[in-house]
């Protein structure tokens, strides 16, 4: 529950919800190493087991609550849902070293990679994609809990999340970074 709204947010929210989704990866060696071909490098040895072996990737259920401005472009969202999880196949091979592997792999982009080092397979901690070249990202904290505050270029919009207790929460909107910060703070 949102204890008080921002400047420019008035009225009762819209609620979203959704259901647990899923998507599951199979590892190929032909695959990958057609990859590596393509970026001009052999593939490392991959780890005994992973052939063949499957990642499944789960979040949710979530809800969102959405103030939206007389445009209908949302001025506040605040969302919680399961954070993202991961569980390896009956293969023996742990989703860390799943991952470790891949981020061995030769062509990996930049931003990916990152991400992918962030990533937990418990849902402790959140990998976030960020584009670089619109969106800047700061620490904070919220409630004892690390959180990433990411606000446009232009100013225009700005976002906080994080991860207590296996539950992502967002706080967004057409604020600064201060304003979804105090949002945050003061959800009950």
């Amino acid at each position: 529950e949102v204890a008080s709204l921002p400047r420019g947010v008035t009225g009762e929210p819209t609620y979203q919800v959704g259901g647990e989704v899923s998507a599951t990866f199979t590892f190929s060696s032909d695959r990958a190493a057609r990859a590596a071909a393509d970026a001009g490098q052999s593939l490392p040895p991959p780890p005994p087991g992973l052939e063949g072996s499957q990642l499944r990737l789960v979040a949710g259920p979530g809800v969102a609550a959405i103030w939206s401005q007389s445009s209908g472009v949302p001025a506040l969202v605040v969302g919680r849902a399961g954070a993202p999880t991961a569980q390896s196949s009956s293969s023996g091979v742990p989703a860390d070293a799943v991952r470790d592997y891949l981020l061995s792999l030769p062509g990996l982009p930049d931003d990916v990679a990152a991400a992918l080092r962030t990533f937990d397979a418990d849902g402790s901690t959140l990998p976030l994609p960020v584009p670089v070249d619109r969106v800047t990202t700061s620490p904070a904290e919220v409630d004892g809990e690390r959180a990433t505050v990411l606000t446009t270029r232009d100013g225009s919009a700005a976002a906080v999340v994080w991860v207590d207790d296996d539950v992502v929460t967002i706080v967004a909107g057409t604020l600064d970074a201060d304003e979804v910060l105090s949002v945050a703070r003061e959800l009950r």
